[in-house]
């Protein structure tokens, strides 16, 4: 996200701050401290002590912080020099200076209180939407609070649904309770979810559904769980179709249906084999009886063509 023009204002000061801490107790580097302050002056408020802060955090800052920097180099000078021991830079520069943020638990370009005050804002369980912002990236919810867990309204001072109030705390309904609760645990519990029942001296308890009659199947065994129960059948049994068989006589089942499949297919491929050899058979008897009809053709026309050709003569 883009930093605010307080947030950059921020970071700025706290490098410069923090470089300042840094070069407390330094000198002069020239070996006679004692001579060197005499004839210099001091270190802690010198020159050379600025320029050395100045180089460091302009290193450390990146390009809108170093923007910053370039803009405000003589007002830092100017607190360096004057003020360094009586003011707090953020406070001084930020907020009174270049006015780019409030102080803690303040919003807005008038720097208002946030809900609750400044001391406890919140009711203390929430915090100040574009709290220290004089100009917020978003003014839809600018000084309001957003709470936390459990908590809601302005001030974060009620408790949100299935939550109970414990003194000044929001404490969560027990994950047993179906919708509201009177105080925390299952004991808590005004009705329990699916799968418990509400008891006197423990609250919301698992209810054992395999203590009655359980899965009502003597192939399968009841396993209870919390909040419910499952029925697997019993060891050398397997489920098939919903019923629990014997895995023995399911595999046989499973071994004869492929030996039937087998049979089926060698018989229908036998079929196919006689059938072909039919029709070949067929078509060799359609020739045989094609020759047999062109030769009986020829006796016939033979005679008469010769009685034909007695008349003419």
């Amino acid at each position: 996200a883009e930093k605010t023009p307080c947030k950059v204002c921020r970071d700025l000061t706290t490098s410069f701050k923090k470089h300042f801490d840094e070069t407390v107790g330094h000198n002069f580097g020239g070996g006679n401290t004692a001579w060197e302050e005499k004839s210099l002056g001091t270190y802690a408020t010198s020159e050379t002590r600025l320029v050395e802060i100045l180089e460091r955090t302009s290193k450390a800052c990146d390009y809108k912080c170093g923007s910053l920097l370039e803009d405000q180099e003589e007002y830092l000078e100017d607190w360096f020099f004057k003020r360094q021991d009586k003011t707090d830079l953020f406070e001084d520069m930020c907020v009174d200076h270049i006015k780019k943020c409030c102080l803690q638990n303040r919003w807005g370009a008038e720097c208002l209180e946030c809900p609750g005050g400044t001391e406890n804002p919140c009711s203390g369980h929430g915090s100040c939407h574009g709290e220290g912002e004089r100009e917020a990236s978003s003014k839809k919810h600018h000084g309001t609070c957003t709470c936390d867990k459990g908590y809601t309204g302005d001030l974060c001072d009620e408790c949100k649904s299935q939550f109970i109030k414990v003194g000044d705390t929001c404490e969560e309904c027990s994950s047993l309770c179906e919708g509201q609760c009177v105080a925390p645990g299952a004991g808590g519990c005004e009705k329990c979810v699916k799968g418990y029942e509400l008891l006197e001296d423990s609250g919301c308890t698992d209810i054992n559904e395999c203590e009655g009659e359980g899965c009502g199947d003597p192939l399968e065994d009841c396993v209870n769980s919390d909040g419910s129960y499952e029925c697997v059948c019993k060891s050398g049994y397997t489920r098939v179709a919903g019923k629990c068989q014997l895995e023995e006589l399911y595999a046989n089942e499973d071994e004869e249906d492929d030996t039937s499949s087998e049979t089926v297919e060698t018989q229908d491929e036998g079929t196919k084999t006689e059938t072909t050899k039919t029709e070949d058979d067929d078509d060799e008897y359609e020739e045989v009886d094609d020759e047999v009809d062109d030769d009986n053709l020829s006796e016939d026309i033979e005679p008469q063509i010769h009685s034909l050709k007695s008349d003419e003569l």
